[in-house]
């Protein structure tokens, strides 16, 4: 037999007894992303602490569950036995309540959110106050969350993006009260802008 076709059937063989591949995607394990607001929140799972602000927990079996307690200073601690089947492969996302507000808060609805951002911004908690917001706005464009994010910027000192924020809150809202207020800061020549005097 000629060495090119012994070589070939050796190939061939060892083609056969090779295991079939598979894709990378359907040999990796489906898991669970679960995300949480605040972002500092501690994060137990089964009793075990996994992190803050965000868990990813490997299915190895669809019908176990897990129990996961999220508790962070200033808002109300929730816990949750979430099945690993129901949410394999997705993303499960909770936001805590703020500690003294009395509404429920939900990730999936913007007003809850945006009134969640405002009652954080007025306790003073700036950043939470902007990530409840940005969520609001990542459901839908709340006239609420537009307005927090305008003064998160204000007071973080970005000119531009308080403006942009400011502007679609005013676009989204029929003569809201602080309007005046708003509309004076956005008038406000910016550091470097050429004043011309009036002739």
């Amino acid at each position: 037999m000629p060495l090119t076709s012994a070589a070939a059937v050796v190939a061939a063989l060892a083609a056969l007894a090779a295991p079939a591949k598979q894709s990378w995607e359907s040999s990796k394990r489906p898991e669970v992303t679960a995300e949480f607001l605040p972002r500092s929140a501690a994060v137990e799972v089964d009793g075990e602490a996994k992190g803050r602000g965000f868990v990813a927990l490997e299915v190895a079996d669809p019908k176990r569950t897990f129990r996961i307690r999220v508790s962070a200073e200033g808002f109300e601690p929730e816990e949750k036995v979430v099945e690993a089947g129901r949410v394999a492969n997705r993303q499960f996302f909770l936001a805590l309540r703020p500690a003294g507000f009395g509404k429920k808060v939900d990730p999936a609805d913007a007003a809850s959110m945006a009134l969640a951002s405002s009652a954080l911004w007025r306790a003073g908690r700036a950043d939470d106050a902007a990530d409840y917001a940005e969520q609001s706005l990542s459901t839908g464009n709340s006239p609420l969350a537009n307005r927090v994010m305008g003064d998160v910027w204000r007071r973080r000192g970005d000119r531009d993006k308080a403006v942009r924020y400011y502007t679609m809150y005013l676009s989204l809202t029929d003569n809201p009260p602080d309007a005046p207020e708003i509309k004076a800061w956005l008038m406000q020549p910016k550091p470097g802008d050429i004043t011309v005097p009036a002739q």
